[in-house]
């Protein structure tokens, strides 16, 4: 039986994690709420126009 190390060695991969794991991956992006904070007065400027036509 042979053994290969590279079915082992993880190279630029996550750890595995617990199944009961609940916590999220990495770090918090901020560009997420940056876009949702920049698509507010537009979405608010829309309902504004659909409510007067």
């Amino acid at each position: 039986m042979r053994i290969e190390l590279r079915r082992y060695v993880r190279r630029s991969a996550k750890a595995p994690r617990a199944s009961n794991d609940n916590r999220r991956p990495g770090r918090i992006h901020a560009w997420y709420w940056v876009f949702v904070v920049g698509a507010m007065p537009t979405l608010g400027l829309l309902a504004v126009l659909s409510t007067l036509i």
